[in-house]
């Protein structure tokens, strides 16, 4: 009989030796457990806001503010609320010193008009001088911004599945000079086939522009869908004749309208003049004036 080498013998005992060890290996090697974040430090506050030139960005200002005695390091937030269709996320890292703030300009998604109103929470990830940190804040939104943002959108969806109101590409106007006159056409096209309604109760004055006969343009007109298209002509003088109106003009040229659906909202639905109509409005504006503008 052959007899099996001393090496191949002894083997399987060396195996079950090496196994044995295996746990103990893992154990030594395996990577320590992530350690949690600290909780934020104190001073971290938040702000909820809209400039003027915002609103019609859709966009939201989250003003984040270090009121504490240490630098902190955002590494990123995430904003939700109850009234916004998906959360406002900043990925890019912002340092903060004791005593600064950062305006951080985010566009605003769709709005969730069947949802609840709520409170909004900022999901924040930090790095401090003593490690890691993460956890919640809630906004403040001094003036109700969210809240304004979804009546807005909620009453633009409503409005849109009766008819859409389209300012004209053009100014249509007649005469010269001072003794100029001009009318922005506004056209409403209902919706083919639909139950829904809604009223517009009148067409506020701007910085810019008033109705010819007074501030605003006084419309009560009821739009159903189904409904055949109609012109709502709105006549138009400068507010007041001042070259500064135009040059620092913001919002001049954005129609308000004040519209009531019926579904139950209400409030000012904004419609912006594209460029060519807005140009136009400008150089309206200084020829009925008498001012001397400058070209462009």
């Amino acid at each position: 009989m052959s007899r099996m080498p001393r090496a191949r013998r002894v083997r399987p005992l060396a195996l079950v030796a090496a196994l044995a060890t295996v746990p103990l290996l893992l154990v030594a090697c395996a990577a320590p457990a992530e350690l949690k974040p600290a909780a934020l430090p104190d001073g971290l506050e938040v702000r909820l806001q809209q400039g003027r030139l915002d609103v019609e960005a859709r966009r939201l200002v989250v003003r984040v503010e270090n009121t504490g005695g240490e630098a902190v390091t955002i590494d990123g937030f995430e904003l939700e609320a109850p009234t916004l269709a998906t959360a406002l996320v900043r990925e890019e890292a912002f340092e903060l010193p004791p005593g600064d703030a950062l305006a951080i300009r985010l566009p605003l998604p769709p709005a969730e008009c069947g949802a609840e109103a709520g409170a909004a929470v900022l999901h924040v990830d930090a790095t401090t001088p003593d490690g890691p940190a993460a956890g919640e804040l809630t906004p403040d939104d001094p003036f109700d911004t969210l809240a304004r943002v979804a009546d807005a959108d909620c009453l633009a969806e409503s409005v849109d599945t009766v008819a859409t109101i389209a300012v004209p590409e053009h100014l249509r106007a007649i005469g010269s000079g001072v003794d100029r006159r001009a009318v922005i056409d506004v056209l409403v096209t209902p919706a083919a086939s639909g139950s829904g309604s809604f009223v517009i109760d009148r067409v506020y004055g701007t910085t810019l522009l008033n109705a010819e006969g007074g501030v605003d343009w006084p419309v009560g007109v009821e739009i159903s869908a189904g409904d055949a298209p109609q012109t709502i002509s709105l006549d138009v003088r400068p507010a007041r004749c001042d070259a500064h109106a135009i040059a620092d003009d913001k919002r001049g040229t954005i129609l308000p309208f004040e519209i009531r659906t019926s579904d139950g909202r209400a409030g000012r639905l904004d419609r912006s003049s594209g460029a060519t109509l807005k140009a136009e409005l400008y150089q309206y504006y200084g020829e009925r004036c008498g001012l001397a503008l400058p070209a462009g």
